[in-house]
């Protein structure tokens, strides 16, 4: 009896044992089938606050995610990341060289922390990360395109020139390996004061509409009211809106205001100076501004130059950074009979860190009589960054293009002009081989009394600001002259 009472306690004991094991896998089975989606999740709510630029919020759906998964490296990249976009570059290298110590191999950490380096001008370091990447996985794309980068920075012409081509056998149809390159104040440099000066007295309304072979879009519309005041000021004010986007996205838009006025000190002698206010797309505000000297000692030739602080948004990743660009620029207008003669020399200062130079030249010759003529030019255009970024802007380290330009001009009795230019050539980014580059544009205008309308198509097979190696602009804009 007593052995069949032990027994029986034996059993119930192990199949006590055995049901609460089950109970307990039972939990642990959901807890960690349960681990996985939670981890993303978060990164996915985090990385959309990021798209949205609420960067504090990013920031705090990541620290929860990791109070409740302690030491996720995945938690952790992405956290340094959102640090990275807060601009708050020492926290964000703290915690990647931490998920490094634990673990030295991972990618991201490597990637992440590299792009900062370089960013702060620690190439040599950022190079020795991107190297240890590629060791790893020579069929790594990023790594191989942030290795070039910093060799162009670097100007190691040679050793850049071999990553490149060990890189694009990889990955021959890499964007960022082939077309480097950009056209960065593109329709931003000051309008010829020939322009300026004579168009007094005016309402105007105009919207452009732009859009590249990599999706990126814009949409810009105008308002613009110059008077004169007494016989020796003018004053001009301007109103503008932008929205950007990528094919079928989000959008963001960017609001400025801007007021300029012209003293004319003398015959030959104007000076200028205005102020303005920019609301970027995380509804912060930065102020503009811009001062002119501008020299006309005869009828057909204005020189100009000044200093002046621009907004830099030509994309809606570029949005995401808020980049200002000051700095001096200089611009010359000679228009003698049959000639259109212009030449442009900036230098500018970038508010993330970046630097930039650029000299543009044009020479046209038309001939022909007042009504119908054909025109011959040449233009030239070169530009140079310190850095290169991937802030939504297009900053190769050297830009060159040549070419020529041919095209028709005609007047239709009193109320229609018409041009016609097409531009061919080639350019060279990173002092590559030169490539194929042509751009054709039609400008169309109707005089009718005091009004006036213009509509212009322009088409561009060369480097955008974008960064993207096709683009198609439109443009519509009228005036009242009172």
């Amino acid at each position: 009896m007593v052995k069949e009472k032990v027994m029986i306690r034996c059993s119930i004991f192990c199949l006590s044992l055995a049901f609460a094991a089950m109970l307990l896998a039972g939990k642990v089975r959901p807890a960690r089938g349960q681990e996985g989606p939670s981890v993303q999740q978060s990164i996915a709510a985090a990385q959309l606050a990021l798209r949205h630029r609420r960067y504090s919020q990013a920031i705090q759906t990541l620290e929860d995610a990791l109070k409740r998964f302690p030491g996720d490296s995945r938690l952790r990249v992405e956290l340094g990341r959102a640090y990275v976009y807060q601009r708050q570059d020492a926290r964000a290298m703290e915690i990647f060289r931490a998920v490094l110590r634990d673990d030295p191999s991972n990618r991201m950490a490597k990637l992440e922390l590299a792009r900062l380096l370089s960013f702060r001008g620690k190439c040599e370091a950022s190079n020795q990360l991107f190297r240890e990447v590629l060791a790893a996985d020579p069929n790594d794309e990023a790594a191989a395109i942030g290795l070039v980068r910093n060799l162009l920075l670097q100007k190691k012409k040679d050793e850049a020139r071999r990553e490149v081509e060990q890189a694009l056998a990889r990955h021959p149809n890499s964007i960022r390996l082939q077309e480097y390159r950009d056209d960065l104040q593109k329709n931003q440099l000051p309008l010829p004061v020939s322009r300026e000066i004579s168009a007094l007295n005016q309402v105007q309304a105009d919207a452009n509409y732009f859009s590249d072979s990599a999706g990126n879009r814009a949409l810009s519309a105008g308002q613009r009211l110059e008077v004169q005041i007494g016989r020796q000021l003018t004053n001009s004010f301007r109103l503008d809106e932008k929205s950007l986007w990528v094919s079928q996205g989000p959008k963001a838009s960017i609001f400025t205001v801007n007021d300029e006025g012209r003293v004319r000190l003398a015959r030959w002698l104007f000076v200028a100076g205005g102020v303005g206010i920019i609301r970027f797309a995380d509804d912060s505000n930065r102020a503009l501004y811009r001062g002119t000297l501008i020299l006309h000692p005869f009828q057909s030739f204005w020189l100009q130059g000044g200093f002046s602080r621009i907004p830099i948004t030509p994309t809606f990743h570029s949005t995401q950074f808020d980049v200002l660009a000051e700095g001096w620029w200089s611009r010359l207008d000679w228009q003698p009979r049959s000639w259109r003669i212009s030449a442009d020399f900036l230098k500018r200062h970038y508010s993330d860190s970046n630097r930039t130079q650029r000299e543009d030249a044009e020479v046209l010759h038309w001939i022909g009589i007042s009504h119908f003529a054909v025109g011959l030019g040449y233009q030239y255009k070169h530009s140079s960054f310190t850095q290169t970024f991937s802030h939504g802007y297009f900053n190769p380290n050297q830009y060159r293009s040549h070419l020529g330009l041919g095209g028709f001009r005609f007047v239709v009795g009193k109320i229609y002009r018409g041009e016609y230019l097409g531009q061919y050539g080639a350019e060279s980014v990173f002092q590559t081989p030169y490539q194929i580059a042509w751009e054709a544009t039609a400008k169309n205008r109707l005089i009718l009394g005091r009004w006036d309308l213009d509509a212009d198509y322009t088409y561009f097979h060369l480097a955008q600001t974008t960064g993207a190696f096709r683009a198609q602009v439109g443009r519509f804009r009228f005036g009242y002259r009172f």
